[in-house]
């Protein structure tokens, strides 16, 4: 039987401070308008009371209420989080299987970055995972997984990057999480909805699941002025399916023979590219006519997620009240994609040997590894990070030599390794070189 998967990702980036002289200055920055600051200003301004040359709505929209109010600490964001864990806030509207809401929270590391900081966002490898390790309801079948904000030129923590692979950045922050934490993704939230090149191939080599796409069939849902011409992620081109799909290797846009799995993801409640009633719709009407969708949308916790939460579901029962016969299944951004393609749960049983005597690394893995080699990396004496590639020897067999081309071996106080399967079961193995143990955890089995 055909269902409609529901998939709330939650764009995990802590608390975001914005006083009054920053909303304004963003208004300016975006739309040229340069009106003085003040709370009469503001509200004259959500109001459309200022003639802005036919650039009204566009500035209201962005000063709604609901937009510009923002958690400015953890202790605001747990509230929210209080409210939003409440068994009877969850179950407020069940699905078919009589479960009720579930998030998937993208957790990033507001890392690298040198330079100015307006927001107070809060810094520092695994700040805001630990804390939310703390907090998800994973009884209710709340995941964590991974978002990441490519660095500026300028440095600045505010900023949108235009790049993953330009620096060590986003290699050391996956391999800290292996080493620290011993976990890595297997799901991917692309920072500021944008996805290129370089970040299209870094996933395509080990994160099997991105709920990336954002193309919509109307322009004006995407029509901003600080985002023409593809600025923040150009999705025209792609799918306005809700069906997953294999990206190309050359487009991530159009469907192709990656291995990688990208599905749609639109905006609970911005300014542009917002899921409306009409899509929920759509999914429900492919649902009855035998094709199973996953319908997903994204927020951000520095906002009111219960809020959000709340204008999804009633959008979503007004649907599936017109479609009685379509089952719907709240799902983590994990479980939609199993069901979706109907995945065997496996493991890629990644196997680890350290030959000390040799300085050399074996590894091996079954055939249903994702990617073309597992994510390797080393913890050096002196706590440096790095990533390397590693050297093939043979059918999902791989090695690494510990030498002066490379690194010695007794530089290296940690090593890790990563790995996931093609249906999402994550294989971390993590050796200790100066006592020779190894640990291995596994993931989402």
């Amino acid at each position: 039987m055909s269902k409609v998967y529901i998939v709330h990702c939650v764009d995990t980036e802590g608390p975001l401070y914005e006083t009054l002289d920053a909303t304004f200055n963003r208004v300016k920055q975006i739309f040229g308008v340069d009106i003085k600051p003040s709370e009469e200003n503001l509200k004259k301004l959500q109001n459309g009371e200022f003639e802005l040359g036919g650039r009204e709505k566009e500035v209201a929209r962005m000063l709604d209420n609901s937009l510009i109010y923002t958690y400015k600490n953890f202790s605001e964001i747990e509230s929210m989080i209080t409210r939003l864990n409440k068994k009877e806030f969850r179950d407020k509207l069940i699905d078919s299987n009589g479960e009720g809401w579930k998030c998937s929270w993208f957790c990033m590391d507001h890392v690298g970055f040198l330079g100015e900081n307006p927001r107070m966002r809060i810094s520092g490898y695994h700040s805001i995972y630990d804390w939310y390790m703390q907090k998800v309801k994973y009884s209710y079948g709340d995941i964590i997984q991974w978002h990441y904000h490519p660095i500026s030129i300028n440095g600045d923590y505010n900023a949108c990057g235009m790049n993953y692979v330009s620096s060590n950045n986003v290699f050391e922050v996956l391999a800290r999480k292996i080493i620290d934490r011993k976990f890595f993704p297997t799901v991917y939230r692309p920072g500021f909805h944008t996805e290129r090149p370089d970040s299209h191939w870094l996933l395509e080599q080990w994160i099997p699941f991105d709920y990336a796409n954002q193309a919509t069939v109307e322009k004006e849902r995407v029509k901003q002025r600080d985002m023409e011409n593809g600025r923040f992620g150009n999705w025209e081109g792609a799918t306005t399916s809700w069906k997953p799909y294999h990206p190309d290797f050359e487009d991530y846009r159009k469907e192709g023979k990656c291995r990688r799995i990208i599905t749609r993801c639109l905006n609970m409640n911005t300014r542009m590219r917002n899921i409306k009633e009409d899509d929920f719709e759509q999914a429900f009407y492919e649902a009855q006519n035998g094709k199973s969708q996953i319908i997903s949308f994204t927020d951000h916790d520095f906002r009111d997620i219960c809020y959000d939460i709340n204008l999804m579901r009633e959008m979503l029962l007004k649907v599936s009240n017109r479609y009685p016969s379509v089952q719907f299944e709240f799902c983590n951004a994990l479980q939609a994609m199993r069901k979706y393609f109907g995945f065997e749960i496996n493991s890629c049983n990644l196997r680890v040997e350290l030959q000390v005597e040799y300085r050399k690394l074996l590894i091996e893995a079954d055939k249903n590894i994702f990617g073309v080699q597992p994510f390797f990396c080393l913890k050096l004496l002196g706590s440096r990070y790095i990533w390397s590639n590693l050297d093939f020897v043979g059918d999902y067999r791989w090695s690494f030599t510990f030498d002066r081309d490379s690194v010695v071996l007794d530089s290296v106080e940690k090593i890790g390794i990563a790995a996931n399967s093609l249906s999402g079961v994550t294989d971390v193995v993590i050796v200790d070189v100066k006592t020779k143990k190894i640990e291995k955890r596994i993931l989402n089995n």
